[in-house]
């Protein structure tokens, strides 16, 4: 399997907060004695570009598919990850219907093949404290200081991002969320504009570069400069608007998906309530036999479950998935609201 290291120049417009959840002061790096920087952790920008192509697997393929805190009681799943579309593949997650099931698996788990760091600025300094007020709607006037934020001045950042994948399609998804995405800490009504250029894509059978190391180059020309230098290709690649549908679509029929997609089945397929929808959604009556004077399922393991509801036509499990989703699940609002979660 190849490792594509995406190497991406992120430019912050103005200011942006990127602090800790437990303090509110900025995350940083010492390099050196006297030599502090303020740096961004990958999960902060893996958070934001995987909702910015979720958004758009949504809209290409009609899944169901949602970073979400379940409902108590509720039968979505864990996060709301339909479990059986590219970006679920390429972002990994954990599925688990809520309702118990027989002897068949209780839910599905799938590794990341998208790899965050840091992202390294190529200087220090530039943490400063912003006092904010309320102000009298009637009078103009500000009021009492409310708090202060800890603030990062404008800045060029460095980041490597990995994918490890034999589809160099995977990556193509990858770029076209990072560079469709531009909102990135807290507070993003008014921090955090960030500007991201895809300087290239290093590709090899094993890790070459790392952001930690590329911040000391000094710029994005001096990043180039030390890569050719140790005579690594830096491999130009891009996802224009014009192709994206086309790469999801192709991705929503790749194996890993497919594979994906039928272990999700069979942990829905082993539950009693969603097999039985899911057979009258696709007009289909389940055999049913007597025990213990009780009616019961004749097909009991998620394997036989799963052969009875593709056995009328011919389904990949990708599309049976959808199916098992339209009869179980209501899609909820997509509610797009600006987080402050720090």
């Amino acid at each position: 399997m190849m490792k594509y290291q995406v190497v991406v120049l992120r430019q912050l417009k103005g200011f942006g907060q990127f602090v800790t959840e437990s303090r509110d002061e900025a995350n940083t790096y010492e390099f050196g004695e006297g030599d502090e920087r303020p740096i961004i952790f990958g999960e902060k920008l893996k958070a934001v570009e995987r909702r910015t192509i979720m958004r758009k697997v949504r809209e290409v393929l009609h899944v169901n598919c949602w970073l979400t805190t379940h409902k108590k009681g509720g039968d979505g799943g864990i996060s709301g990850l339909c479990m059986s579309c590219p970006a679920c593949v390429l972002f990994g997650g954990t599925y688990a219907p809520k309702k118990g099931g027989g002897a068949g698996p209780k839910n599905v788990v799938e590794m990341r093949r998208a790899f965050y760091t840091c992202a390294f600025p190529f200087q220090g300094g530039g943490i400063r404290d912003v006092t904010f007020n309320a102000v009298d709607e009637r009078t103009g006037q500000t009021g009492q200081a409310l708090g202060t934020n800890q603030i990062i001045e404008p800045r060029d950042f460095i980041d490597v991002v990995t994918v490890e994948a034999d589809n160099e399609n995977w990556t193509k998804l990858l770029l076209w969320g990072i560079e469709h995405s531009d909102r990135y800490g807290a507070n993003t009504r008014i921090y955090g504009e960030i500007h991201n250029e895809v300087l290239g894509v290093v590709v090899d059978t094993r890790l070459r570069i790392a952001a930690i190391d590329l911040a000391r180059k000094g710029s994005g020309e001096g990043v180039k400069t030390h890569l050719a230098a140790d005579k690594l290709d830096l491999k130009a690649m891009s996802c224009p608007d014009s192709e994206i549908d086309g790469i999801i679509t192709d991705l929503a029929k790749d194996e890993a998906v497919q594979d994906l997609a039928r272990r999700k089945n069979s942990v829905d397929a082993s539950v009693d309530e969603y097999f039985t929808k899911t057979a009258e959604k696709l007009h289909l009556k389940p055999a049913m036999t007597k025990k213990n004077n009780k009616d019961v399922f004749t097909d009991r393991t998620p394997g036989e479950r799963l052969a009875f509801l593709t056995s009328k036509e011919k389904r990949s499990h990708y599309d049976l998935a959808r199916e098992i989703e339209k009869a179980n699940f209501a899609e909820p609002q997509d509610e797009e609201e600006e987080e402050e979660v720090k």
